[in-house]
């Protein structure tokens, strides 16, 4: 019944261990253990954005290993490189928080952390990208994802209200209006409650 995006259908499986290429010493007899943490695929992206680069070069090189989040044979959650894209995107985000060469990283964040189960930082990721650049092609969609993971994953139905109705003032035209016009009327209803109501409908016609 309830409106899904298309990455709703992301995994959110997290890996009960990330293995990942970590090497692990045993030291006199095992008892102490010592874990050397892999290094993180975006590593090119950190030292470029920490070598002053372009931020457009930068975002590049982040999104480039964008598939790294997830098992291309599985398609089971990376948690690590998840947990690294986010906050790279973050970080670049921050230190260019006009330019939206570095939006659609950002943007692509948002999602990553909706599939990790952090929906609070999933809807401060997609106000910033709003807020931050307007004239970004995803920041409609921005908005309305606000909106809808105030809806549907952290059941604020009074935010989510007046995101939705912000967002259909100002894109009232836009491809998600009728799904978020739907969305206001059936908010905080149950797909239960949805269902019987079409049913009282198809009855009475």
């Amino acid at each position: 019944m309830r409106f899904t995006v298309s990455f709703a259908t992301l995994l959110l499986f997290l890996l009960s261990a990330c293995g990942g290429g970590d090497a692990a010493q045993t030291e006199d007899g095992g008892t102490t253990v010592s874990v050397e943490a892999a290094p993180s695929v975006y590593l090119a992206a950190e030292e470029a954005l920490a070598a002053g680069k372009d931020p457009g070069a930068v975002s590049k090189l982040l999104m480039d290993n964008f598939s790294a989040i997830s098992d291309p044979n599985t398609g089971a959650l990376n948690f690590q490189a998840s947990k690294d894209f986010t906050k790279m995107a973050r970080q670049l985000s921050d230190k260019f928080p006009a330019d939206t060469a570095v939006a659609m990283a950002f943007y692509r964040s948002a999602e990553v952390a909706r599939a990790m189960n952090d929906p609070k930082r999933a809807a401060t990721i997609y106000k910033d990208v709003h807020e931050r650049y307007p004239t970004f092609s995803k920041a409609p969609e921005a908005m309305f994802m606000l909106a809808f993971t105030y809806d549907e994953d952290l059941k604020d139905y009074e935010a989510a209200k007046t995101t939705y109705t912000d967002f259909l003032k100002a894109h009232p035209k836009h491809s998600f209006a009728d799904d978020t016009e739907m969305l206001l009327k059936n908010l905080g209803k149950s797909d239960e409650e949805i269902l019987k109501e079409l049913e009282a409908k198809a009855k009475e016609q």
